[in-house]
């Protein structure tokens, strides 16, 4: 089966109790809206509804899913199954926050089929937990994760963030801690400040720590998760053997996903499409105009240049013969960059992939960019 005939789906939900101090993404902590969200969202659905592609992974995110009522959760999975060909999902992802972690959501979850659980921990300093906005103390997440593993939830991630405003000490004190959980999966983040958040404010749009000091902190984290068993597959994520994330390994290898939900982006046969960033333009726009103007088609080249940018995130590469069959070229044709770049110890050729080494991961932007110079 071609990669493009295996789809994703992800929903977005954009309720938080609170922003945190970093937060760029669709969020909105004004919870009067949820019963308005979900029925434009079930509205999104049903127009959108496609029983002819088989979903391969669910991944419900935000904002802070769990900060629903339950009712909701139940009345949103029905929904998804009504609409979409469930039968073959291997894989179902459901992002939470610890404080709201209870468990009648735990026990919601494990009945509506849920396989994966996403903790946005960020850290394990109390201190700088509260600094940043976070609602749950490293205590609360322990508690969460406890009550979770209880519950047969067999692959838990934990996200962490490099270069919040902590000492580099503390933060390398949150690798070790959370590389001793019984987890499966970290994501590791850089720190990125958006115009207008508290943190931009604070730090004059400039990070806490430098681009030096967080690479330092990344190179000394990834070896304390490889000790213990964490394996990187990708630039930000670690996951014990098998244990890697399903639904995020379709969007870096180019994959098809379907999206619902305000923010949310798609991509369906060869057409992206990108719905209403703010959640009142979500809910104030008509069913029929939700993807007005932002939907466009994905030339082949364009595609070959986005397979190739995202392949070269994953430790593993692109195939070789997958590009082949997908673009009706070899590699090296349509990128002969490729073979300069390979001399120069900047790509490198192994077996059917073709990877960014390990010590050049700083600089694979660039040699992304390099490549892309080589299509019109």
């Amino acid at each position: 089966m071609n990669k493009t005939d295996e789809y994703s789906l992800y929903v977005h939900i954009p309720f938080c109790k609170a922003r945190c101090g970093y937060c760029a993404f669709s969020s909105c902590t004004d919870f009067s809206l949820v019963k308005s969200y979900f029925e434009k969202l079930f509205g999104e659905a049903d127009r959108y509804s496609d029983k002819t592609r088989p979903i391969r992974t669910l991944y419900v995110g935000g904002g802070t899913p769990s900060s629903l009522s339950t009712r909701y959760i139940d009345a949103l999975f029905c929904k998804l199954r009504d609409c979409f060909d469930m039968s073959r999902t291997c894989e179902i992802n459901f992002e939470c926050n610890p404080e709201s972690t209870s468990d009648e959501l735990l026990d919601c979850l494990a009945d509506n089929g849920v396989t994966r659980l996403s903790f946005g921990l960020q850290s394990v300093n109390d201190a700088t937990l509260k600094a940043i906005g976070r609602l749950h103390t490293y205590g609360e997440f322990l508690s969460a994760l406890e009550r979770a593993l209880l519950r047969g939830f067999a692959d838990v991630n934990a996200d962490l963030i490099i270069g919040l405003p902590e000492e580099q000490s503390q933060f390398i004190r949150s690798v070790k801690t959370v590389a001793k959980l019984p987890l499966t999966h970290v994501s590791m983040y850089a720190l990125e400040l958006h115009p207008e958040t508290p943190l931009w404010k604070r730090f004059n749009g400039k990070s806490p720590a430098s681009d030096d000091e967080m690479a330092d902190m990344y190179d000394e984290a990834l070896l304390i998760l490889r000790e213990k068993g964490f394996i990187r597959y990708e630039i930000s994520n670690f996951a014990q053997a098998g244990r890697e994330c399903k639904h995020n390994l379709n969007y870096w290898r180019e994959g098809r996903y379907f999206a619902l939900g305000a923010s949310a982006s798609g991509f369906v046969e060869n057409v992206r499409f990108t719905n209403a960033r703010d959640i009142r333009d979500y809910l104030s726009l008509p069913l029929e105009r939700l993807r007005d103007g932002s939907c466009e088609e994905v030339t082949l080249a364009e595609q070959a240049k986005e397979f190739v940018m995202l392949g070269l995130r994953l430790v593993s590469g692109v195939s070789l013969s997958e590009f082949a069959e997908r673009f009706g070229r070899t590699f090296c044709d349509y990128f002969p960059s490729a073979k300069r770049l390979n001399k120069l110890g900047l790509l490198l050729f192994d077996g059917d992939n073709v990877r960014v080494p390990d010590d050049k991961f700083y600089v694979s932007n660039s040699i992304v960019a390099e490549l892309w110079s080589d299509v019109d």
